[in-house]
């Protein structure tokens, strides 16, 4: 009896301790967004990090926020791997044979044909969330119920009631190509939610999320995951190096077989891509992503072919950086072109939806560097705005006139 009393009062006290750890978590959380996810921190990592000189211990933090602040242009052309440098690839473009489809009649074939599919993005390319934003009324014409972002760390209820992602939503989220996915998700009525709580080990990490998961399939007969996970996490094989990831261990306890999908952008070493991407366009037209569904494998000559069921390789990206900025779908998209008319910088220009909270995350912005005047933002058509004007400090006091086609900005001075 009073060994049962004792089993029982350990127990719960493993309950609550977990919830007080979960609890802690959220709160540490929430503090380090405060203070390292909003636009003057991230402008403030930029110019600390090249400042000082950029070596490889910095190279990551500054590619990420980079890609948030609008300057894919320029991480496009960082060197995230120089340990990993290779050669280029000896492959003849021309004789490179492809199992192309577009991506519209792809998505379809396979949102009805699986109850779980697993998209990876890269983190440092923003058009990888666009991608996943467009993808999602696919899914939910599909039937698909949840959309679930490793990046999310806030929990699903207040975010699925106030309906867009806030600084404190998560780190990748501040991007505003996934607040928007975000922001469409709710729209459709998909359930979402955050999956990774991140312990400390990799095999702690992955089985937290693949359990976080499989409950979601396993408390709803009736529910589909759409899954945006980064890089590896997609992987439903073990790795050479004997890893499982969050694909292999969800499929393990659902039973349920993932269809994974990669995402192949142009990078500073990606040969791969840039002899597929010669491939596509010697086939034809190539201004829209198609899917390599199956992929080529490495009996082709490519060398690093990722182990999914099919890869989304984006078309040659011409954005630069501040004033012509591209986005996948421009037809779908409000392009705001503007002026920044105060000899004050460095500067992020950010376009908020209209009567969203101040701490919201915007729908697009760009950073300014010395001298920089025009910009480039792109919103989803239709929506009302508000031009907000960030630095290191914080918001800078800011005025803005519609010139004809051409919006004017000025700072307090």
């Amino acid at each position: 009896m009073i060994k049962s009393k004792w089993r029982r009062r350990i127990r719960w006290g493993a309950i609550v301790l977990s919830i007080l750890l979960l609890v802690a978590a959220a709160v540490i959380w929430r503090v380090w967004a405060g203070r390292h996810v909003a636009q003057r921190q991230m402008l403030h990592h930029v110019i600390q990090i090249e400042e000082k000189g950029l070596d490889y211990r910095d190279i990551q933090l500054l590619g990420w926020n980079l890609a948030i602040l609008g300057r894919d242009d320029e991480v496009r052309r960082l060197d995230f791997h120089p340990q990993f440098d290779l050669p280029p690839l000896g492959v003849d473009a021309q004789q490179l044979k492809l199992d192309v489809v577009p991506w519209r009649d792809a998505i379809e074939q396979i949102a009805s044909e699986h109850r779980i599919v697993m998209i990876m993005e890269d983190h440092f390319v923003s058009k990888h969330r666009e991608m996943i934003g467009a993808l999602l009324p696919k899914f939910r014409d599909a039937r698909f119920t949840h959309y679930a972002a490793e990046a999310i760390g806030e929990s699903a209820e207040p975010l699925n009631s106030r309906g867009y992602p806030i600084v404190g939503t998560g780190y990748y989220t501040s991007d505003p190509q996934f607040g928007n996915a975000i922001r469409r998700a709710v729209d459709l009525r998909f359930e979402v939610l955050g999956y990774d709580f991140r312990p400390f080990s990799h095999e702690g990490r992955e089985e937290f999320a693949a359990t976080t998961l499989a409950n979601v399939l396993n408390r709803d007969p009736q529910a589909k995951l759409v899954v945006h996970a980064g890089h590896a996490h997609v992987f439903k094989h073990k790795t050479d190096l004997g890893q499982r990831w969050l694909a292999s261990i969800l499929w393990e306890k659902t039973g349920i077989e993932p269809f994974t999908i990669w995402q192949w952008s142009e990078m500073y070493d990606g040969h791969e891509y840039r002899i597929v991407a010669d491939a596509l366009a010697i086939l034809g037209d190539f201004d829209e992503p198609v899917l390599l569904m199956p992929p080529p494998t490495t009996k082709s000559g490519l060398r690093n072919v990722p182990d999914v069921d099919a890869i989304l390789v984006h078309p040659p990206d011409q954005s630069v950086a501040p004033d012509a900025r591209t986005v996948l779908f421009p037809d779908t998209m409000r392009r705001i072109a503007g002026q920044w008319l105060t000899r004050q910088w460095p500067v992020v220009i950010a376009a908020y939806k209209s009567g969203e909270a101040t701490n919201a995350i915007p729908l697009d912005q760009v950073m300014l560097r010395d001298g920089e005047q025009d910009f480039t933002l792109w919103i989803p058509a239709s929506l009302a705005y508000d031009i907000v004007v960030f630095n290191q400090n914080g918001v800078v006091e800011s005025s803005t006139d519609d010139d004809r086609h051409l919006v004017l900005v000025r700072g307090r001075e």
